[in-house]
């Protein structure tokens, strides 16, 4: 016995040293690759923006741009998340000791060496280089492009001024507008099929104001579902370029995302035959919420436009949340704002309501106070109607019970949600952080402004609400319209 004691001890220390040894290799190595990830992203970052600032018009190349963003939001995602990762981990911690080793760079480099995220991370910065060395050819034609005369607003979607995320899209439409038709064939129908504020508006808007489309059709007019109904008057007609009395191919946008009733069949007929539609070269966009409104429409392309993925609305996200600050400076406020982006799913509008709130208190226990209240109301609407808040919010099929900072009795609630037009409406005063917030108690029933798009067509989002104090817990309607309590 007295033989094999010090054999096993001396395993035990040779394994154990051996671990050791391995485990900080892992590290350095992870260390490393976090290092390489951030430059190789600056690399594919400076390309982006050039390439976004230059007219291509070869369809490869745009491909090939699109290819190279997509890995740039994932591998930013990858990075922000691994890095922001350990500081949510830190706050779930009571011990100060225990808090305090968070901010060890080697500590969490450990935690993430132990996981499979060392191997995904050392793919991703493979995969970032091999694609930094296929883009020689591609930044030595890129030269040879002119530059873009900016604009207000550009190529990106819902950043204040800017669009952001719908590079694709707007090609994919232009490709389509610019591309002849075959003789006789009439005009080609192209169909934009998307959720309630997803951005089918903004897109065909700006597409619209597209100096290549401008230099293609004689004139662009926009139609609703009631000028359809009414091809004899076209004295009510939105002109967006050229005249009535423009000779040559037209545009034509009908929008019909405000209902999901199917087109009339005797006046899409009447539509097809109209002057603006017979000329040769003439296009048809329609935008819609529901194939089904569309269905009888043949033949015809369509375009499904959907929510950002979660990588690249982080992307878009961060900005709104940050604006000028750096949230590298702040990683436990990155950390909570990755989940509070996460519980947006995607929505342009409530992501808006949510950065301008976080600017405004760049303090984590504000943040945290956000998220938590954003999670019980979504747990709530799950438990209740078997539907995220932001899904009933955009089918307006019944009021929502929303979240609010503010301690009170009062129930805040959303009895509908619309779009207004600056120019032809009055638009309320009071915002709809204000009563988030708490510094606006309103009485009754109101008004609220959830925010003004800068982009054209620079819309409204209203929302008509109430505070409401019930005597008890208030009353719903479930699916079979028996009252039930709303369980706080």
């Amino acid at each position: 016995m007295e033989t094999f004691l010090p054999a096993i001890l001396s395993d035990l220390l040779g394994r154990s040293i051996s671990f050791l040894v391995q485990r900080y290799r892992q590290q350095s190595s992870v260390r490393d690759d976090l290092e390489k990830l951030r430059l190789a992203l600056v690399r594919v970052h400076v390309t982006v923006e050039e390439a976004e600032a230059r007219h291509i018009t070869n369809q490869a190349m745009l491909r090939q741009l699109d290819v190279v963003r997509e890995a740039m939001y994932s591998g930013y995602y990858m990075l922000d998340t691994l890095t922001y990762r350990a500081h949510a981990e830190e706050a779930c911690s009571s011990s100060p000791a225990f808090a305090a080793s968070r901010f060890n760079t080697a500590k969490r480099l450990c935690l993430l060496a132990v996981n499979e995220d060392a191997a995904e991370l050392r793919r991703m910065v493979d995969g970032l280089g091999r694609m930094i060395a296929d883009m020689r050819e591609f930044v030595v034609f890129l030269k040879g492009y002119p530059r873009i005369r900016r604009q207000p607003y550009s190529m990106h979607l819902l950043v204040d001024k800017l669009m952001f995320g719908r590079q694709k899209e707007v090609e994919q439409v232009v490709g389509f507008l610019l591309q002849p038709e075959a003789c006789g064939n009439g005009a080609g129908v192209l169909h934009i099929v998307g959720v309630a504020r997803v951005g089918k508006s903004t897109l065909v808007e700006y597409i619209c104001h597209d100096e290549r489309v401008r230099g293609r059709f004689s004139s662009i007019v926009c139609l609703s579902r009631d000028d359809l109904e009414d091809m004899g008057d076209h004295s009510d007609l939105t002109v967006k370029h050229g005249s009535h009395a423009s000779h040559g191919s037209s545009l034509v946008v009908l929008d019909l995302a405000e209902d999901e009733e199917p087109i009339d069949e005797g006046a899409w007929r009447r539509l097809r035959s109209s002057a603006m539609c017979r000329a040769r070269g003439s296009k048809i966009i329609v935008t819609t919420r529901s194939p089904e409104t569309v269905r009888s429409i043949k033949p015809a392309r369509a375009i499904e436009l959907k929510f950002l993925r979660e990588d690249v609305y982080w992307y878009f996200f961060k900005v709104l949340a940050f604006g000028s600050v750096n949230p590298d400076d702040h990683p436990r406020l990155a950390s909570i704002a990755m989940d509070i982006s996460t519980e947006q799913k995607g929505g342009f509008i409530g992501a808006t309501i949510a950065g301008s709130l976080m600017r405004t208190n760049l303090d984590a226990h504000f943040w945290s106070l956000i998220l938590k209240n954003m999670r019980e109301y979504t747990q709530k609407h799950l438990a209740l109607f078997g539907k995220h808040p932001h899904d009933l919010l955009r089918k307006n099929h019944h009021p929502v019970y929303l979240w609010r900072l503010a301690e009170s009795s009062k129930i805040f609630v959303c009895h509908g949600f619309y779009t207004a037009c600056p120019a032809k409406q009055e638009i309320p005063r009071v915002t709809f952080q204000e009563v988030l917030s708490g510094r606006v108690t309103p009485h009754g029933r109101f008004e609220v402004l959830a925010w003004t798009s800068q982009i054209p067509p620079c819309r409204s989002y209203l929302m008509s609400c109430s505070l409401d104090t019930p005597p008890g817990p208030p009353l719903v309607l479930d699916k079979k319209k028996r009252p039930r309590q709303l369980v706080s």
